[in-house]
């Protein structure tokens, strides 16, 4: 701004005027001789009071115009003073010592304004810094926020804030303004704060440490590229503000440390809520790596397990990695998870390219640290969590190993659950193949046996009832009853004979034994039953077909027991890959219950079978059904 534009902005400011006109009365006071009349006794000669009045517009100057008008006010007033001390005072000595009273007093006014105004600016800057450092607990977010805060009120052009990096033990740049490139790209904070300091564009910085409880935390660093002596007067301003942005850090951090904490342990109970709900290991131990990745910041995950048939160590869960290493495996003791489920310990390799007991598929995917910890529960070993870093070496915290610790107990009571869930499923799978097999034998000897005699009886009967025997009448009568008897019993146990194994799903399949059964449903109840298939007509295993064949026959059996129902369609939905099967029906319908204790409570165990039956096929069942609008059982099956 040019001297004639500021002079311009000067006289259009009315302090400027106000100051003018009391600077000319006072000038004007200290050169009338003697003073007016009209005092009357008060009347006084000397020019005390008019020097002392020539104080008021240097007060005038400096509260409006700061420190500098208040100098150059007094420059004018002691400019002002001298003709009279030297030329006109009848008392030259009184006057000189009254002039320099005069004048070191208005000095001393400047110096009490600008004092205050600096307190004042310094409350000022303390409150600005305070409430930005309240506004939030997000650390990069307050560091930012203050940088700017100074920059503004300290009058400098660029800042920085280093803290201190325990893990790789130095300085980090977190926050900076208006610094040179060199300096955000470089990687060591400690390396770039010193030579920040030192550098030639900030000609005046100002550099204290980020210091709370004895022990400091960082480093903040301001400066212009401008001579400024008024930075280095503000040392215990900023040291001050230093002080307080070191609490800051640390509260943020401790809300970080918190946060974190809860989020490990929602994951934790995450992990816990899907092991209670799913056994099947190939959907909860993928989701373990992930989670623990998420949780210690590593670049990808493995799970190792022991593969008792082959005595052999497997690596059948990784994640980030090529998926080829879910092929190999190695003896018992080898490699860091071997070692781990050796010795039942957590281990970290922080430089596993030198691991002697590396595995060396892992060394060529560029594994360059591992932490491990033993998937166990109670004092059996399954396996091993293994989570590593990739990128650069990386140093697995005390605090990591405890979190991945406690996901690899929880990870082993998911593999001892499934363990557990599949012998189940193993011995279910017999128990239900030898009930077949009984049900079998049962029906190959009512229809080879017990029918068989049945109709010999019946045809011995049917003799009797012949008009060639002489009989009386009336024992032709019952002779005739009880063959009519007889002929019903054989109905009934053929019928009986073909629910417990119908001789149509072994010889021509699902299908043809579907349709039948929907056909004697509507034959032997009067419901409007019917049977529709989709896609190609193929037959499938025996396990699957007579599964399948059971569920329906049991979901028709409901029909005809509690629906209450006019229509019923049987669906089967093929395709190269899957099976989709619906019975559906137009009856009352239910609440469908969905825990397996409510089921058991009230007796439902057909339901239950049916679930049970699908579940050993690795497929699904669902019982879409509300009062007053029917029922759906739907299962789906891979095939």
């Amino acid at each position: 701004m040019s001297l004639r534009t500021r002079a311009k902005a000067l006289t259009s400011r009315k302090e400027f005027w106000i100051l003018a006109v009391v600077l000319v009365v006072t000038a004007l006071l200290h050169y009338v001789h003697p003073y007016p009349r009209f005092l009357g006794p008060f009347s006084l000669t000397r020019h005390a009071v008019g020097r002392i009045l020539l104080i008021i517009p240097v007060v005038l100057a400096t509260f409006f115009f700061g420190r500098t008008g208040g100098l150059i006010t007094l420059v004018l007033i002691a400019v002002t003073m001298l003709p009279r001390v030297l030329i006109l005072s009848e008392y030259p000595a009184d006057a000189l010592v009254e002039t320099i009273a005069t004048s070191l007093t208005s000095y001393l006014v400047v110096g009490m304004h600008q004092s205050r105004h600096r307190m004042l600016s310094r409350l000022r800057t303390l409150n600005a810094v305070a409430a930005v450092l309240t506004e939030s607990l997000e650390l990069e977010q307050i560091l930012h926020n203050v940088l700017d805060t100074l920059i503004e009120v300290l009058h400098v052009e660029a800042g920085a804030v280093y803290l201190v990096n325990k893990a790789e033990q130095g300085l980090t740049l977190v926050a900076h303004r208006n610094l040179p490139a060199e300096f955000v790209e470089e990687s060591h904070g400690l390396r770039s704060a010193r030579m920040l300091k030192r550098h030639k564009g900030l000609r005046c910085h100002l550099a204290v440490p980020l210091q709370s409880k004895g022990q400091i935390n960082g480093l903040l660093i301001i400066g212009n590229s401008r001579p400024c002596p008024s930075l280095q007067r503000e040392v215990q301003l900023v040291t001050t503000i230093s002080q307080q942005i070191s609490v800051a850090v640390e509260n943020a951090r401790l809300y970080e440390d918190i946060a974190r904490q809860l989020e490990i342990e929602l994951s934790v109970r995450e992990v816990v809520e899907e092991i209670t709900s799913e056994l099947e290991l190939n959907k909860i131990l993928p989701r373990v790596i992930q989670i623990a990745e998420e949780l210690v910041g590593a670049d990808g995950g493995v799970i190792a397990l022991w593969d008792d048939e082959r005595n052999l160590i497997s690596y059948p869960y990784v994640h980030n990695l090529p998926w080829m290493l879910a092929d190999v495996t190695v003896p018992w003791g080898d490699g860091v998870a071997g070692e781990v489920m050796a010795t039942g310990q957590s281990s970290v390799i922080e430089d596993y390219q030198a691991y002697p007991k590396a595995v060396p598929a892992f060394v060529e995917a560029g594994v360059t640290s591992v932490a491990a910890v033993p998937i166990v529960s109670s004092d059996r070993v399954f396996g091993a969590l293994c989570v590593i870093s990739l990128k650069a070496p990386k140093s697995f915290l005390d605090r990591d190993v405890a979190i991945l610790a406690e996901l690899g107990r929880h990870a082993g009571i998911a593999v001892e659950n499934a363990y557990l869930y599949g012998n189940l499923r193993f011995y279910a799978r017999r128990m239900t193949q030898a009930q077949e097999s009984e049900r079998k034998r049962i029906a190959r000897e009512l229809h080879d046996d017990t029918i068989q005699s049945l109709i010999a009886l019946s045809r011995r009967l049917e003799a009797l009832a012949t008009p060639e025997e002489q009989l009386p009448e009336a024992i032709v009568l019952r002779i005739k009853d009880l063959w009519g008897q007889t002929d019903a019993t054989i109905q009934r146990v053929r019928r009986f004979s073909q629910n417990l194994r119908p001789s149509i799903v072994d010889d021509l399949g699902l299908l043809p034994a579907l349709e039948e059964l929907t056909a004697d449903l509507n034959q032997q109840t009067g419901i409007k039953a019917s049977f529709q298939t989709k896609g190609t007509k193929r037959r499938l295993s025996s396990e699957v077909e007579l599964t399948l064949f059971r569920v329906a026959q049991e979901a028709l059996s409901n029909v005809r027991r509690h629906a209450e129902a006019t229509e019923v369609l049987t669906s089967v939905e093929l395709t190269d890959t899957s099976l989709r099967m619906t019975v559906r029906d137009n009856g009352k319908g239910f609440r469908p219950r969905t825990l397996t204790e409510d089921l058991t409570l009230e007796d439902r165990l057909g339901v239950i079978g049916m679930h049970e039956r699908v579940r050993l096929l690795g497929g699904t069942l669902v019982i879409d059904s509300a009062p007053g609008r029917g029922t759906a059982v739907i299962v789906r099956v891979l095939l």
